[in-house]
């Protein structure tokens, strides 16, 4: 399995421009073949949580962007994991959906650690496919302890897309490498599930998302990175790996 983590560069409310980059990211790695291709929460909206972009930006599911990104999952040939603020009868979730290689909705998570005006999810799904038996969580489900303990152990791959800024403001890499990344290091190992992780790299924000991806094992090790602060795709081969 061939896996692609992009983390989008981002400009909040602007789901147009944000796409035309995706495109073109895509188009970049599309050489590569990649399997799976992952893309952080918000997706192409950016991670919001008011309740006027609720009004502007929230669609069902299936709707408009699952049949867009259907279409690029068509034309490369991949699975497409993506967030999105999902409306529903009951309000608005922030979800991540799957895709299989026909645009096909498979599995849909909706995030559980989450603060209002969001309404949470409550159930923690996989799905059988040809790479594996894959599940979603969504950023802070990854260090909720509950959440974590429905996760099925035989999981072959957790997709973990966030939206998430530094704990402390503007850290070095120093910080980063001694302190800030062994946090999701920890929290994988006590998932104890081979876990990818995607954040958005957010433009002209005011706590901006700090980009970056990780391919960790179930024991927590730091198997690829693509480098914090960057938008910089991350393409790894678990074969490869395993070999």
């Amino acid at each position: 399995m061939r896996v692609c983590l992009i983390p989008l560069k981002t400009e909040p409310r602007n789901p147009a421009a944000n796409f035309e980059c995706l495109v073109q990211r895509l188009d970049e790695v599309a050489p590569q073949r990649p399997d799976l291709i992952c893309l952080p929460e918000g997706g192409l909206t950016g991670y919001l949580y008011d309740e006027a972009d609720f009004a502007r930006f929230a669609e069902s599911i299936p709707g408009p962007t699952t049949e867009q990104m259907g279409q690029l999952a068509r034309r490369h040939r991949a699975y497409f994991c993506f967030g999105l603020l999902e409306r529903a009868e009951s309000g608005v979730y922030n979800s991540a959906v799957l895709l299989d290689r026909t645009g096909r909705i498979i599995l849909r998570h909706r995030k559980i650690e989450e603060q209002p005006p969001f309404i949470v999810g409550d159930t923690v799904d996989n799905v059988d496919t040809e790479l594996g038996r894959l599940g979603i969580l969504i950023c802070g489900d990854l260090f909720d302890e509950e959440t974590v303990h429905e996760l099925d152990r035989s999981l072959d791959l957790l997709i973990v897309p966030m939206s998430r800024p530094f704990s402390e403001e503007m850290p070095g890499i120093d910080h980063w490498i001694s302190w800030e990344r062994q946090v999701y290091l920890e929290a994988v190992r006590a998932a104890a599930v081979p876990t990818i992780i995607v954040n958005a790299l957010e433009m002209n924000t005011g706590d901006p998302s700090f980009g970056g991806a990780m391919i960790i094992s179930a024991d927590g090790e730091l198997l690829a990175e693509s480098p914090v602060g960057t938008d910089r795709a991350l393409i790894w081969d678990s074969h490869a790996e395993n070999n």
